[in-house]
């Protein structure tokens, strides 16, 4: 364990990095600026506060991130077989892994990637807004670079390193760059891949159904989705762990449908039980006074979606992949607003689009 004055010095020095890079050709980016100040202040203070504990700060992924830094990697080198290549995520380890070694702590630059990861998302929604004639407000910035992520960069995580990638195989340009982004989005989450495969597929298909087809189209593929979706799971988990086949359980109790429905407001800790959410049912509320994109976003999104009469290639590939997406979670108890977090960027990007289309329609009318 390092002293705290080293960590802070390392942490200023990544930041001030970042800055020279984001800043070189121009002025700081205002939002960057504010973004990279709180992550010096949140880092050094979290390691202030729990030091060598600060790995089972918010989520013990990070602990799993330090021994594979310290423990599997030194020892075990980089094993290609198939449960390290889908569970040892590779794509945020191994940098981390390897700059470490001129002295830099590794689980600090985890959560400096986190960091560039959220400057890269940040710049990559206001580019998609440019592209649909929207000049980036202040509040647009809530809806794919917000409170959530902003805290996810201070933790040790592949959370924002998995939604750059994720958001990069939807809206990115470039065809190969879609294609690397995918295989990398597989790479840390093997079964939000296999959904988003699903949510292109889904998209490819619907686009030829007629107007007047559309809506009872739509109500059958997204229920077939969610169905598929349950039995997706049970078949990664026999090619994955060689687990006995078997079909899904219950795919319409209440609770599930519950629970899907929680998804669309940012309250799945309401349909878990004290073995899988360990804070308050009141803190949690508490928390979404702060994280209030957690419920604000796929709210926005899901009505932007119903208020549509057509959705294009980004609207029915969100859409269809979280429905997939949410099949397979069904399984488990592990469904929180941090799994959805990839989800967020592309369903605030969605809600930003159609509600700047509705204003621009109805200043039209007023014209």
């Amino acid at each position: 364990m390092i002293s705290l004055t080293s960590y802070a010095a390392q942490t200023i020095l990544l930041a001030g990095i970042l800055l020279v890079f984001t800043g070189r050709k121009q002025k700081i980016d205002a939002f960057i600026g504010i973004v990279v100040a709180f992550w010096v202040i949140a880092v050094v203070y979290i390691y202030s506060r729990y030091g060598a504990e600060q790995i089972n700060f918010y989520s013990n992924d990070q602990a799993f991130h330090w021994r594979l830094l310290n423990y599997y990697l030194p020892n075990e080198g980089i094993p290609l077989r198939l449960d390290a290549v889908l569970s040892w995520r590779y794509p945020v380890i191994l940098p981390a892994y390897y700059i470490s070694k001129v002295g830099l702590d590794g689980i600090l630059l985890l959560k400096f990637s986190q960091l560039i990861y959220l400057v890269l998302i940040y710049k990559s929604g206001k580019k998609f807004l440019v592209q649909h004639n929207i000049e980036t407000k202040y509040w647009h910035i809530v809806f794919f670079a917000g409170p959530t992520l902003i805290f996810m960069s201070s933790l040790a995580l592949r959370d924002l390193a998995l939604t750059f990638f994720f958001m990069t195989s939807i809206i990115g340009k470039n065809p190969s760059l879609r294609i690397i982004a995918f295989i990398t989005t597989a790479l840390l989450r093997p079964h939000l891949a296999a959904a988003l495969l699903f949510g292109f597929l889904a998209s490819m298909a619907l686009k030829r159904i007629k107007n007047r087809l559309f809506v009872s189209t739509l109500t059958i593929a997204t229920i077939g989705a969610y169905i598929l979706g349950t039995y997706a799971y049970h078949f990664g988990a026999t090619f994955k762990d060689g687990v006995p086949l078997q079909g899904p359980y219950e795919i319409f109790s209440q609770l599930k449908i519950t629970r899907w429905g929680a998804n669309f407001i940012g309250l799945q800790f309401l349909t878990l039980d004290e073995t899988v959410v360990s804070a308050s049912i009141s803190t949690l509320f508490l928390s979404r006074l702060i994280f209030f994109d957690t419920f604000l976003i796929p709210i926005s999104f899901l009505i932007i979606l119903l208020l549509q009469s057509k959705w294009d290639h980004i609207r029915i590939t969100t859409y269809f992949t979280f429905i997939f997406f949410y099949g397979l979670i069904s399984n488990t108890d592990w469904n929180s607003s941090r799994q959805n977090i990839p989800f967020f960027v592309m369903m605030g990007l969605v809600a930003i689009v159609g509600i700047e289309a509705r204003k621009a329609s109805r200043e039209e009318l007023v014209a």
